[in-house]
């Protein structure tokens, strides 16, 4: 027997060893100085090509026994192979079988990160543990993992006795349990499916039985993207009675997935879903629908009418071109009007282009985009659908395209800005309708620029003189056969002028600011001919009381002379609080008739108009915006909303008011208010409870009380909601929605 190690060679024998080399320098019994002064020697350039794919071994000591084939490593173990690594405080290296015995603290490193612990090891040369006892493991970032002994069956797979699985903080005394936690007899850890499954599991809550499971399988918390069953949906409602959905994912590659989900109901037939993603190079898409077979029904679950295939679609995707220009499409199609509520289908509202719909408009888009430091261009096509009973298929306009470039110019004259723009808008509508507000398509064509300069002058005065100036072209479809050509000039000029006062504090800072615009636009711009396609909806408020132009977009001209008014006053603290005011109206030498009550430009002198904010930081803040009667003084309009928290208390309001004359439509409430309250109660649970009411029919738009429950690796949500929307098939609406989330395993529930 051949022992190499001591104080005084420490150094040395910290060097890098592989099994053989070893094997050979001990055989030849060589001292520590020698066995230093070999290991700095560069190997052989085709050995070097190799060493990636030989163990290397540091220790303390190292004993060779030639009888028994073996070599014993002691004291700050480790073991290296091809990104494994292994500690112990003692390490048995079986020349004859190649097989190591590691014990007392054993550590294996993986590649993925994941890190296992055991008292006892049995492996072979590429640490591929074959036996451990009393193994703990840590999966991933997300999943503890215990067992009493683990066996090797095979290539990859490992089984696991007396396991335990935990994504929980594990208590290191031992005296207080995971908050949940998988207990099994048996375990199968499979390394190339990335899975373990337990026979035999029972789930534990705080350390309380709760639910057997004879068999249960779940992906590996290290294994990333993995094909297999999802989390179900389970629960009921009027409509559809008890449904239950099983989604099933499937990894079809690095760069590309698919969700399928088959809902089963107890009242309809079943409902299939798809989800689709794939990412590229240059960029992606996403692809989400549904598909059944089915008659309608209402709030119930009442069927009426034929059995007809009914299904949605939302798609999106975005690719990138070159530096300036990228391209992509949305798409959201549904069926039926109220396909989407029956069966609780997501999706609508969100954006997938320049354009974004609700839940009452889904907006098809095909898109390009560019965009630069001084520049923007865009092109779209977009076809809309509106779910509303009182919409018009017909009327809704097919975008075909809607374009618009804008270039910036910095310093061009008197080291002013200057802005060149172009819009083009055209709209077809089916031929075969006639309204008196919309006889078919339109089309336009904008041509202008815009120049501005900001200069400070006298004692502080702020001055901004500007210009403008336009050429439109317009084609109106005024029958099935006929189409009007016609063109205007539109041009403004003005300045706007402001004086800041500032007070600087030792505690705050106050500013207060004047400001005063005034421009005067060329007139006879409201043709009769021009339909007023893209200012439909506007009001005059702190926003745009200052535009030259406060008409929106381009069919709408502000004609003649205007004057805007207005003061506004800001105080911020050192300490990041802070408060403003603005106050201020429009005075215009022209009426415009194309102008309505609700623009606040129907007269000469428009309402006035003031907006503020208070901001306290978390405790406390609000924000205000008023309209009052020019003459009376009587409030118009308001939005208001404030938040606010008090120890474990926590809630925000929101009101909103605005005079009768401004609706439109009957059904649109002007008056209405809505709340929310939250408390934190003991032990990461807390209450939240959220209120919706129109003021006008004293009626509940929409309830809910949740009660929630969150740590590092649980959440469960309890709550009842009920909506008051009716539409042409479906009532009001309530329903229990409980979901328990449980980290790596997923989110359990329905509503």
């Amino acid at each position: 027997m051949l022992r190499s190690g001591g104080m005084a060679g420490r150094t040395a024998e910290r060097a890098p060893w592989t099994w053989a080399a070893l094997a050979a320098a001990l055989a030849v019994g060589a001292s520590p100085a020698a066995l230093a002064q070999q290991a700095e020697q560069a190997p052989p350039p085709q050995e070097a090509a190799q060493d990636n794919r030989q163990v290397m071994l540091e220790a303390d000591e190292l004993i060779d026994d030639q009888a028994a084939g073996t070599i014993t490593a002691q004291g700050d173990v480790q073991v290296r192979y091809q990104g494994r690594t292994m500690r112990a405080d003692q390490l048995v290296y079986n020349l004859n079988t190649g097989s190591i015995h590691a014990s007392g603290d054993v550590q294996i490193a993986l590649e993925d990160g994941s890190i296992t612990y055991a008292d006892e090891v049995e492996a072979d040369e590429g640490l591929n543990v074959a036996v451990a006892s009393e193994l703990r493991a840590r999966l991933g970032n997300e999943g503890t993992l215990a067992a009493r002994a683990a066996l090797r069956h095979g290539e990859g797979e490992s089984e696991l006795r007396n396991v335990i699985y935990t994504s929980c903080p594990v208590c290191e005394t031992g005296d207080q349990p995971p908050t949940w936690s998988l207990r099994a007899r048996r375990a199968i850890q499979d390394q190339q499916t990335r899975t373990i499954s337990y026979q035999g599991a029972v789930f534990e809550l705080a350390g309380v039985p709760v639910l057997y499971l004879p068999y249960f399988a779940h992906p590996d918390p290290s294994a990333g993207r993995t094909s297999g069953f999802l989390a179900p949906d389970l629960g009921r409602n009027r409509r559809l009675g008890v449904f239950y959905a099983q989604p099933y994912y499937w990894a079809m590659s690095p760069y590309d997935d698919l969700t399928v989900t088959l809902q089963a109901h107890e009242t309809v037939n079943p409902l299939l879903g798809l989800d689709y993603r794939r990412r590229f190079w240059s960029g992606h898409v996403n692809i989400n629908s549904t598909l059944t077979s089915e008659a309608l029904f209402d709030s119930e679950g009442s069927r009426f009418g034929n059995e007809e295939w009914r299904s949605s679609v939302f798609a999106d995707g975005e690719f990138r071109i070159n530096d300036y220009w990228r391209w992509g499409f949305g798409v959201e199609r549904i069926t039926d009007d109220d396909y989407l509520r029956r069966y609780d289908v997501e999706g609508a509202g969100e954006r997938r282009g320049p354009y974004a719909g609700n839940e009452n408009r889904l907006i098809s888009q095909l898109f390009a985009l560019g965009q630069s430091r001084n520049a923007y261009s865009s092109i779209a096509f977009a076809s809309i659908q509106g779910l509303r009973a009182a919409d018009t298929p017909n009327l809704l306009p097919t975008i075909a395209p809607f374009a618009e470039t804008e270039h910036v110019f910095v310093d061009p004259w008197l080291r002013g800005q200057l802005r060149l723009n172009a819009n083009l808008a055209v709209l077809e509508r089916d031929d075969n309708i006639a309204t008196p507000e919309f006889e078919g398509g339109t089309g336009r064509l904008s041509v202008g620029g815009t120049w501005r300069k900001d200069m400070i002058v006298g004692p502080g005065l702020v001055l901004s003189p500007f210009a403008q100036a336009r050429a439109d072209m317009f084609s109106v479809e005024t029958s099935s056969t006929e189409r009007e050509t016609f063109s205007r000039t539109l041009g403004l000029a003005g300045a706007e002028v402001s004086w800041p006062f500032m007070r600087p504090g030792e505690r705050f800072d106050i500013v207060l600011e004047p400001v005063v615009m005034a421009a005067y636009a060329t007139s006879d711009a409201d043709d009769p001919r021009i339909v007023n396609e893209d200012s439909l909806g506007f009001e005059l408020d702190d926003s745009n009381l200052f535009r030259p132009n406060a008409a929106p977009n381009y069919d709408l001209w502000e004609p003649g002379g205007r004057v805007s008014a207005g003061v506004r006053a800001t105080a911020r603290a050192r300490t990041g609080q802070s408060a403003s005011l603005m106050l201020g109206r429009r005075w215009r030498d022209e009426v415009d008739p194309a102008f309505g009550p609700r623009t606040n430009m129907n007269d000469n002198a428009s309402d006035w108009v003031a907006a503020g904010q208070l901001d306290l930081g978390r405790h406390f803040s609000t924000q205000a915006r008023l309209r009052l009667n020019d003459e009376t003084l009587d409030i118009e309009r308001v939005d208001w909303g404030v938040r606010g928290a008090v120890g474990r208390f926590s809630g925000s309001a929101r009101y909103f008011q605005y005079d009768e004359s401004f609706v439109t439509d009957p059904n649109t409430p002007t008056e209405e208010i809505s709340a929310n309250i939250g408390v934190e109660l003991l032990r990461g649970w807390r209450m939240q409870a959220g209120l919706t009411r129109d003021l006008d029919s004293d009626i509940n738009l929409r309830q809910d009380i949740r009660a929630i429950y969150e740590d590092d690796c649980t959440f469960l949500e309890i709550s009842y909601t009920r909506r008051e929307r009716r539409t042409s098939t479906q009532g009001p609406d309530e329903g229990i929605q409980i979901r328990i989330g449980l980290r790596s395993l997923g989110v359990f529930g329905g509503s």
